[in-house]
């Protein structure tokens, strides 16, 4: 099967493509810039898979590159995010994050899905979200809002194909909480964006060093368990729709529903 990877210079989308490699996929592994490619290419040398890599900023043209791919499963883990305030934030930086995380992320899933059709292949797609979609995390409104946009999205897609019935089908992964470096950056952004105006400067510090404490104490450090889940989705004839990760996720939300909602 051949398999599309966005976001695949780190983290989870890395760790993917590896493992997909290594079950026999023929996997295409992407990243964002020229340089995060060059830094790709060394790591995947120590990984001792093989796998196709190049630059697709999924915001660009650079999706016209799938048309010639012929995918089979897309796994578009491609996304930003940036911290700060609702209420103080310029608009310019919500729309980025929306501009990266929902219209290029379902721009390009449009686009593979289109050439499935055309082809006659029974493919899947595979959208990552995450918890944080129903947790009102403050002063990370501008991700988590992203993110229930992406289930939203992933959810209506899913009952639309119901109706088409041709063999395409899509998953929407939500994660809880992974060490990856990604969450440290998007608290840390955050500095940028809360400007001397705001009501929130002076309490800025102590406003990082919770954010900071809250991750320390709920992130994994093991991707394994997830990686594992998704390949086995991947690898499977009828995928489940929802993937979530760590195995507690799902108890975890129907508490926090019923006695915090």
């Amino acid at each position: 099967m051949k398999v599309l990877v966005t976001g695949a210079y780190s983290g989870i989308g890395y760790k993917l493509g590896c493992g997909l490699a290594r079950s026999g996929h023929v996997v295409y592994m992407t990243t964002e810039t020229d340089e995060q490619l060059n830094e790709l290419r060394k790591k995947i040398k120590d990984e001792m898979v093989e796998v196709h890599t190049f630059k697709m900023d999924i915001s660009t043209d650079d999706i016209l590159l799938v048309d010639d791919l012929e995918i089979d499963c897309l796994i578009n883990q491609a996304g930003v995010g940036l911290g700060g305030s609702i209420l103080y934030m310029d608009i310019e930086v919500l729309r980025n994050n929306y501009e990266v995380n929902v219209f290029a992320s379902f721009n390009l899933l449009k686009r593979v899905y289109h050439n499935m059709v055309e082809r006659g292949v029974k493919g899947k797609l595979f959208v990552t979200s995450s918890v944080a979609a129903y947790l009102p995390f403050p002063f990370l409104g501008c991700y988590t809002s992203s993110k229930a946009a992406i289930s939203a999205l992933c959810r209506s897609i899913r009952k639309e194909l119901e109706y088409l019935d041709n063999g395409i089908t899509i998953s929407v992964i939500e994660p809880g909480a992974y060490y990856t470096g990604f969450n440290q950056r998007m608290i840390e952004s955050k500095n940028i964006y809360l400007n001397k105006d705001s009501l929130f400067y002076e309490n800025r510090k102590s406003i990082n060093r919770l954010q900071k404490n809250l991750f320390r104490f709920i992130e994994r450090d093991n991707l394994d368990d997830l990686i594992e889940k998704v390949i086995c989705e991947v690898d499977s004839e009828k995928p489940k729709f929802m993937i979530r990760c760590p195995w507690y996720i799902s108890m975890l939300l129907k508490i926090y529903f019923l006695f915090w909602y």
